[in-house]
């Protein structure tokens, strides 16, 4: 009976938005494609095998629809919080057999994990279109062939499958931000966000310039640092230049095992010590959630 009503919760969420999220996720590529044969592709000189070239386009694509999906949704997240009080809806979901903590554990749920993993697979999706085009602008439709697009297939898979597993552990390193701005939205209502931000930004400089202690902003750097090493390239190997190799085929045949190893690394980053801290906050913060709900009503 828990899991049905949780699921229903998740269903309200999904239908109220479902519109909203594929706009955001499909507007940009759709405004590529649009233009792609109007514009130029400026490589800077450089000639890319046609499988890299495609891997490129579908990583960027992938990531640039997760990027914009995950910015629109963190401005959403503190609204939430008072949604339900806004527009009346609370006496119908208060009027079933359902808690306060599945109400607010199904709209976090389906607006960072659930919406990231939508955000990733469509935008892979909308990728190997992308590189199509590409490809086919760049090179040539002779070009097509030259793809290995097996290779290219199982790439993605892996690379995908690691990023939603980063997706995941993502929305958990941030949890304590989304939670924080939540419970003030909730308090303090429309003040709640600019609050919270004017006392960060207040703490940090009085406590950097003149304590000369920069923990405010070394704990900010190291929670945003964490969630961007569990979300890909954990030890920032891609950027130090591995597992590139020379042989570009040698290198889309070690994806697959270097994605794996770099979910394992991925996952002890739960083991950081911020990472817990952060739940913790992140609970504490749930709890002022559902302190303030059980208060209004």
């Amino acid at each position: 009976m828990t899991s049905t009503r949780f699921m229903t919760l998740l269903q309200r969420e999904w239908m109220q938005h479902h519109k909203g999220w594929l706009i955001v996720m499909l507007a940009a590529p759709a405004l590529l494609l649009l233009a792609m044969p109007f514009g130029k592709i400026d490589m800077d000189g450089t000639v890319l095998p046609a499988t890299l070239l495609a891997a490129a386009v579908v990583g960027m694509t992938t990531l640039g629809v997760w990027a914009i999906t995950w910015l629109v949704t963190s401005f959403q997240l503190p609204g939430l919080a008072r949604r339900d009080n806004q527009d009346r809806s609370i006496e119908f979901w208060l009027s079933l057999p359902g808690s306060h903590t599945e109400s607010i554990g199904a709209t976090l749920l389906m607006h960072t994990a659930f919406v990231s993993i939508l955000a990733l697979a469509l935008g892979a999706l909308l990728g190997w279109v992308m590189a199509v085009a590409v490809v086919i602008k760049v090179l040539g439709m002779g070009a097509l062939a030259e793809v290995s697009w097996w290779t290219l297939g199982v790439a993605t898979a892996a690379g995908l499958l690691r990023v939603c597993l980063g997706a995941v552990l993502f929305s958990l390193w941030l949890a304590p931000v989304y939670l924080i701005l939540m419970a003030a939205a909730a308090w303090l209502k429309r003040a709640g966000v600019p609050v919270v931000i004017a006392v960060i930004v207040i703490a940090g400089n009085v406590l950097q310039k003149i304590y000369d202690n920069p923990i405010v902003w070394k704990l900010l750097e190291r929670q945003f640092d964490g969630a961007s090493r569990a979300l890909f390239d954990t030890h920032h190997a891609m950027r130090d230049g591995e597992p590139v190799k020379a042989d570009v085929m040698e290198m889309f045949n070690s994806f697959a095992s270097w994605s794996v190893q770099d979910a394992g690394a991925a996952l002890t980053t739960m083991a950081s010590p911020h990472f817990i801290g952060g739940l913790v906050l992140a609970a504490a913060c749930f709890g002022l959630l559902i302190l303030h709900r059980r208060r209004v009503h």
